[in-house]
């Protein structure tokens, strides 16, 4: 920030121009804990998700933040997303997260049980959706200072890691085909110099499962989620969450580091690498 004084002895300041982020799936969990990360660190935010007038959590943040903008972006719709490039036409984008995910409930997911609309939701969300919006904003990332596009990848989608419990096919298959896409996606921005990362934001409680104590009832909401063989587990402390902040900590730290040079491409949100 540059001082400077007038022949009044007023002072002036002049402030650098924020550098200016979006995250897609801003509504709630990991995504909304990027806009309070970055709306604290006084970044230009762009928050998107489908239903503004519904994000009630949000709208919560960004009341409080006037660098915090909440736009309408639903990744699986070619019109929103072409509106969205249209509002933005020009402006230049420093960091794109594709945060944007469906997980889906466990049971429709299971060999024998299969729900194909399910399986064409998740690759519509969790694999195109992501590509769709990066192509259609890949000129604001040019422009952009910074010029970083992250993927949030999933340990789900490492192939390499794939054990028993078998479950989630839909949302295994979605995540690894992101994973992917991602890798050429990589190869192509190279030569211009934008910087791509496929970040595995880790086991993040965004539903409350570490509230839950070894001996309580597993609440049907949440075992409608996750696989119930998975959330004892979790109560055993067999598998570690972390929380949302933890999470999202992690990444912005990586995220602030990342050049053209990091190695490798797939990483945890501490940057460890992760096996495709």
């Amino acid at each position: 920030m540059a001082i400077s004084h007038n022949s009044k002895d007023s002072v002036q300041v002049n402030k650098k121009t924020p550098k200016t982020v979006l995250v897609t799936g801003s509504n709630r969990g990991i995504g909304l804990e990027f806009i309070k990360q970055y709306g604290e660190k006084e970044w230009d935010v762009i928050a998107t998700c489908r239903n503004p007038d519904g994000a009630e959590a949000l709208k919560t943040v960004a009341k409080d933040h006037s660098n915090i903008r909440i736009m309408a972006a639903d990744i699986t719709d070619n019109a929103s997303i072409d509106h969205l490039s249209n509002q933005l036409d020009g402006e230049p984008i420093d960091i794109l997260i594709n945060n944007a995910a469906y997980l889906g409930p466990p049971e429709p997911q299971k060999f024998g049980k299969i729900d194909y609309k399910m399986f064409a939701r998740s690759f519509e969300v969790n694999a195109i959706g992501p590509i769709r919006i990066t192509e259609k904003l890949i000129d604001n990332i040019r422009s952009g200072e910074d010029k970083k596009v992250i993927f949030l990848g999933s340990a789900a989608g490492s192939i390499a890691q794939i054990a028993p419990p078998v479950t989630l096919y839909s949302y295994r298959a979605s995540k690894a085909a992101l994973h992917l896409a991602v890798h050429n996606f990589y190869h192509e921005m190279l030569p211009e110099n934008v910087i791509v990362s496929l970040i595995n934001p880790g086991l993040v409680d965004t539903r409350g499962f570490l509230e839950l104590k070894p001996e309580d009832p597993i609440p049907e909401e949440l075992s409608k989620m996750v696989p119930e063989t998975l959330i004892r587990m979790i109560q055993e402390g067999k598998i570690p969450m972390i929380t949302t902040y933890e999470s999202v900590t992690n990444m912005l730290s990586y995220i602030d580091e990342l050049t053209i040079e990091t190695e490798p491409l797939f990483v945890n949100s501490d940057g460890t690498p992760m096996p495709w």
